[in-house]
């Protein structure tokens, strides 16, 4: 089967990806980056504040983010927990939408509709569902949002919101920093795929973070092998096409699905 490696770290327990490409492909995985609380102590104060606790609506639109705070929520008693299990998320992508309802929060909405931050934005103010514990108001510019996010983020989100006036405030809940261990793995993943029979190989980019020596290794690959891209999104190809590297294709949504589907079709072209 050809080879494909995932510039990610796998997501746990199961990654989707994985599970999708396991039957016509051999993944494998390259983590990059590292996820780690930002602050623990000062996450779990936030979250049991009269603050948080009064603001209804949460924007989170990561999985790493999701991660953290649901560590965080594990913490917190019965009661606490209730009160943010109850509160309207916002996110992007079914992925992300689909661990928070595994997770307990029970009114998800974006998800499938909203496939980045843009997207999201007009979902949030085009949203005509009543938000619990905004007396039963739709989204107006005075309800309360926060804004759960990483150190290093897009700023499309908070930018657009509070650029139309509408009251949001972030929370930084997680940090993010390269491994170490990048190049060994890369050339431990790559010496494999070299020797094998297949004369081709997929890398797919999910995030241009970390990818600095795996970019190296592609515009001066030496190896005999036929390397081609894929991106799961436009930012990642722009980034790309500026270090001379054209994508092959690109997923038309951040999901497994999408990303699937245009690596297949191009391969059987």
């Amino acid at each position: 089967m050809t080879n494909i490696i995932l510039l990610k770290n796998p997501t746990t327990p199961t990654d989707p990806y994985l599970t999708k490409f396991s039957s016509i492909y051999t993944p494998h995985f390259i983590p990059l980056l590292t996820h780690t609380h930002k602050h623990k102590s000062k996450t779990l104060a936030y979250l049991t504040s009269l603050t948080f606790l009064s603001i209804p609506i949460f924007i989170i639109t990561s999985q790493r983010a999701v991660e953290m705070f649901n560590e965080c929520i594990s913490e917190l008693s019965d009661e606490i927990r209730e009160i943010i299990f109850s509160k309207t998320a916002y996110t992007v992508g079914p992925a992300t939408c689909e661990i928070l309802k595994r997770s307990g929060f029970r009114d998800v909405r974006g998800g499938e509709d909203a496939g980045n931050g843009s997207k999201l934005v007009d979902f949030i103010i085009n949203d005509n569902q009543p938000i619990n514990g905004n007396g039963g108001c739709v989204v107006g510019k005075d309800t309360r949002m926060v804004f759960l996010t990483g150190e290093i983020r897009k700023d499309i989100i908070p930018r657009k919101l509070i650029g139309l006036g509408y009251n949001l405030e972030e929370f930084v809940i997680y940090k993010t920093e390269k491994r170490d261990d990048i190049i060994e793995n890369f050339n431990s993943v790559v010496n494999d795929v070299v020797r094998c029979d297949d004369d081709c190989c997929w890398v797919i980019f999910f995030s241009p973070q970390g990818t600095e020596v795996i970019v190296d290794y592609l515009r001066n690959r030496k190896d005999g092998k036929k390397w081609k891209i894929g991106v799961i999104g436009p930012t990642t190809e722009e980034y790309l096409i500026d270090c001379d590297l054209k994508p092959h294709v690109i997923a038309s949504k951040p999901t497994p699905d999408s990303l699937f589907d245009c690596i297949y079709n191009y391969d059987r072209v």
